[in-house]
């Protein structure tokens, strides 16, 4: 975006980067998702052995095909918060990153072309306000959208 490209090119870039935005939301509240089944996954790996542990240590220990099975449920939930961490979260958190960090470097330079541009086009104030606003939507420099 250069300020010789004209208001309408402005007009267009910012909601390019709108629809950026609702993406890059899209994708935060995704990896929301996908955290609930990891911590979930985790406390599982956690709980199962500290209660045959547990009950090992009172003396109703639990039989030897309990034990086996309750040690396996407790390793598949570890594998499942793995998984799900490695093969979901953090793809998504890379994604999430570099698309902020793109948005962000457009908004930002649309935020310092926007007087030259408002002004040049003689845009009229209800324009002006209403782009403001828009350009507002975004955070800043160092800022992140979740």
């Amino acid at each position: 975006m250069d300020v010789d490209d004209g208001g309408a090119s402005f007009l267009r870039t910012l909601t390019a980067a709108e629809r950026r935005l609702a993406a890059v939301r899209a994708l935060a509240a995704r990896r929301r998702r996908v955290r609930r089944p990891r911590i979930a996954s985790a406390a599982v790996a956690v709980l199962i052995p500290v209660a045959l542990l547990l009950a090992a240590a009172v003396g109703d220990g639990a039989g030897g095909g309990l034990m086996a099975a309750g040690l396996a449920v407790a390793a598949l939930a570890l594998a499942a918060y793995i998984a799900l961490g490695l093969l979901i979260q953090r793809p998504l958190e890379r994604r999430i990153t570099q698309e902020e960090d793109a948005v962000i470097e457009e908004v930002n330079r649309m935020k310092e072309l926007f007087a030259q541009v408002a002004e040049r086009d003689r845009w009229e104030e209800r324009l002006t306000g209403s782009v403001r606003e828009r350009l507002s939507r975004f955070p800043g420099e160092g800022n992140t959208f979740r």
